[in-house]
């Protein structure tokens, strides 16, 4: 591109600074006359700017668009149930509620939570670079002074974690066709890939038990060090309130991770897309908040 200064509207002089706005501008006197109106215009700024902040940090991304999908799943679950209640609220105001056609027609949430499902799914293809960053830097031995319980643990649910990603993105590529289906015939004798993705969802299923492997014994370890040493009653707090925000997200996936693994033939009982929603907003809840907090 040329030089700003040659750019149309561009001042010629740069090295002349920009005058300060008068005390009768248009800006200030919006502002004296309407404070609260400025302070309301500039929220969305603020948001927008965050949440462009946000979206840019390493897992960001991938972090708001999981919370904010599941979000969007049990949005449109709700919304399927409130029909009923739509009908009978119109009806006491007197009032035609929606036709049968709009009430049976797809909502408009789900469909752009199917969206974000599959742009995820598509993202989720370069998945394997991290991981494999991971297991290379796990190939290279426990680090000093670590845990052989810990280091083990980590090392396995890396493994699955490889397995669920590759799986995964096998199963994608067959099915937009960009690998031959001859190639995963063998695995295919359906002729779908609902085999391949099963698999790499019991992958995944294995990945999330060990992150109860792992917190049970970080308990078991910090138990040993309180009973050995003197800890802070603040250290205590600050150590189990992360332990207890950690546990939460394994327990959320968990129900989701046996429905997809197809560990109970027919699903698990009771299982819907609201629950699948609630148990995704809140496993990715805490992770995004923090990264959200983090952009202030």
């Amino acid at each position: 591109m040329s030089d700003a200064a040659a750019e149309p509207g561009a001042p010629v002089d740069t090295t002349k600074p920009i005058p300060q706005a008068s005390e009768k501008s248009v800006s200030n006197e919006v502002q004296k006359k309407a404070p609260s109106l400025v302070k309301y215009a500039q929220t969305p700024d603020k948001v927008i700017l965050r949440l462009n902040k946000l979206i840019s940090t390493p897992g960001g991304l991938n972090s708001f668009l999981s919370t904010f999908n599941y979000t969007l799943y049990l949005v449109a679950y709700l919304e399927s149930k409130s029909i009923p209640l739509q009908t009978r609220l119109f009806s006491l105001l007197g009032r035609s509620g929606p036709s049968p056609a709009t009430l049976a027609a797809p909502s408009h949430i789900a469909a752009l939570g199917t969206l974000l499902s599959s742009t995820r799914t598509t993202l989720r293809l370069f998945g394997l670079f991290p991981l494999y960053a991971w297991m290379r830097t796990l190939l290279q031995g426990p680090k000093q002074g670590q845990d052989p319980v810990l280091y083990a643990t980590a090392l396995t649910q890396c493994t699955f974690y490889i397995l669920f990603q590759g799986l995964e993105n096998i199963g994608l590529l067959t099915d937009h066709k960009v690998l031959s289906p001859s190639a995963t015939a063998r695995w295919n004798k359906s002729g779908t890939t609902a085999r391949i993705y099963t698999w790499s969802y019991r992958a995944w299923l294995a990945g999330v038990l060990c992150d109860f492997v792992r917190l049970g014994r970080e308990a078991q370890l910090e138990r040993i060090k309180r009973s050995n040493s003197e800890v802070s009653t603040t250290e205590q707090e600050k150590t189990d309130a992360k332990w207890w925000s950690e546990l939460i997200v394994p327990f959320a996936w968990l129900p989701v991770a046996l429905q997809f693994a197809g560990v109970k033939e027919g699903g698990l009982p009771g299982f819907n897309l609201g629950i699948m929603g609630a148990c995704g907003a809140m496993a990715g809840l805490s992770k995004t908040t923090a990264l959200w907090e983090s952009t202030a």
